[in-house]
């Protein structure tokens, strides 16, 4: 693909498009994110892809993605305003009485593998989430229920929509 010059790292070999357009190769495009990826198939038989972002064959980059253009925005004062609204929520009762019920509620939805230690195998664990939806309009706040009703928080951005006014 050439680049008129613009990114002097692109790659502008070729490889990569006609790579996607051999059937023979487990490489395709997805036009909305302007990625190129590599098809890979997991224990369940679903198909997984993972993100090209170099040419094999020249090592340039490969397009700019636009994937971040699906996601609202959320601001460094929304951020601010999020801790803020958690901030002396210890439980699970608190966070219920003061947000209410969540939106859904994901069973062992996060997970966390301590780091190896001499002499020791490593563990996992996995964690419920308490999921709300409608507490930021560019956030999901997700509630991960810690041992001993525990909570700690985090917080993702939204996926845009053409529901939502001016889109």
């Amino acid at each position: 693909m050439p680049n008129a010059g613009l990114d002097p790292y692109a790659c502008d070999c070729g490889w990569l498009e006609r790579a996607a357009n051999d059937p023979s190769v487990p490489i395709g495009f997805d036009a909305q994110v302007n990625e190129y990826f590599l098809r890979a198939g997991t224990p369940g038989g679903v198909e997984a892809h993972h993100v090209i972002r170099f040419c094999p064959n020249c090592g340039g980059d490969s397009p700019v993605s636009h994937r971040a253009a699906l996601f609202e925005v959320i601001t460094p004062e929304e951020a601010v305003r999020l801790q803020e609204l958690w901030k002396g929520l210890r439980t699970r009762d608190d966070v219920v009485k003061a947000w209410g019920p969540p939106d859904e509620e994901i069973l062992n939805g996060y997970g966390e593998t301590e780091p190896e230690r001499a002499g020791e195998a490593t563990r996992s664990v996995s964690f419920d989430i308490m999921r709300y939806n409608k507490l930021s309009p560019t956030a999901v706040v997700d509630v991960i229920l810690r041992a001993g009703d525990r909570v700690m928080f985090s917080y993702s951005t939204k996926p845009k929509t053409s529901e939502r006014p001016g889109r």
